[in-house]
């Protein structure tokens, strides 16, 4: 299981357009609203990665930044090792 919060901020008044488009992301839950700003968890969910929707989120019309402030990775749940790790 992955988890990771984020801080989005809107392009001054297009918080509720933002807000609309974050809300259809798989895994997203919204907390906090308030003065131009969105702070969202967000949960892996089965066929779609966190870095995925990290994109997606980044790449919604009017959203100025998104910043990642917290990240859980479950260990026994963890994707598997690369190539690299396993050296």
């Amino acid at each position: 299981m992955n988890i990771f919060s984020l801080v989005i901020r809107a392009v001054p008044g297009q918080l509720d357009a933002v807000k609309a488009a974050v809300i259809q992301v798989p895994g997203v839950e919204i907390h906090v609203e308030h003065e131009g700003k969105l702070i969202i968890t967000v949960e892996d969910v089965p066929g779609v990665r966190c870095t995925e929707m990290l994109t997606r989120i980044q790449n919604i019309p009017n959203v100025a930044s998104a910043t990642l402030a917290y990240e859980y990775c479950d260990e026994e749940n963890a994707p598997p090792k690369t190539l690299k790790q396993e050296q």
